[in-house]
C-alpha cells in the first residue's frame, strides 16, 4: 500500500512541476507592454505625431470637462426647491417642507431670494464655462486639423 502511495505521490509531483512552471510564466500578463513606434526616417513626422497626440489628449480632457459642467448645469436647472414638492397634477406645498413646524421654522423671504439668486448665478457661471470649453475644444480641433494636414503632406 505504501509503495502505491509513494508512486502516486512521485507521479503527481513530477506532473505538477511543469504545470507550475507554466503558470509561473504567464503567457498573458495583466499589464500590456509599452507600445513602441518604429523609428521613422523623418524626425519631423515624429514631432508632428507627438504634437498630435498631445492635442488629442487635451481635447479629450476638455470634452470630459464640458460633459461634467453640462451635467452640473442641467442638474441645477432641474433642481426642485426644497420647500416645494412636485406632484404629477400640480405643485403642492408640503407643510413639513415649508417650515412652520416646531423644529422647522419657515425660511425668510430674504433667504429664499438669496438662494434663488445664488442658483441663477451658478447656472450663468456654468453657461460661461460651457462656452469657454466649447471654444477651446473647437480651437484644439483646428490645431489637430493643421497637424494632420502637415503629417499627410510629409507622408506622401
Amino acid at each position: 500500500m505504501k509503495p502505491i502511495i509513494l508512486v502516486l505521490f512521485l507521479l503527481g509531483s513530477s506532473l505538477a512541476g511543469p504545470v507550475l512552471a507554466q503558470t509561473a510564466s504567464n503567457p498573458y500578463p495583466k499589464t500590456t507592454p509599452p507600445v513602441t513606434i518604429p523609428p521613422t526616417t523623418n524626425p519631423r513626422v515624429a514631432e508632428l505625431e507627438l504634437a498630435l497626440n498631445q492635442v488629442q489628449q487635451e481635447q479629450q480632457a476638455v470634452y470630459q470637462q464640458f460633459q461634467m459642467t453640462q451635467e452640473l448645469r442641467r442638474n441645477e436647472i432641474q433642481e426642485n426647491y426644497p420647500q416645494a414638492i412636485q406632484t404629477p397634477n400640480s405643485m403642492m406645498q408640503a407643510p413639513y417642507a415649508m417650515g412652520g413646524l416646531k423644529d422647522n421654522p419657515p425660511q425668510s423671504y430674504d433667504d429664499n431670494v438669496r438662494m434663488q439668486r445664488e442658483r441663477q448665478e451658478r447656472i450663468e457661471q456654468y453657461a460661461r464655462d460651457l462656452n469657454r470649453l466649447y471654444s477651446r475644444y473647437a480651437e484644439l480641433g483646428e490645431q489637430k486639423k493643421v497637424l494632420l494636414d502637415q503629417l499627410m503632406e510629409l507622408t506622401k
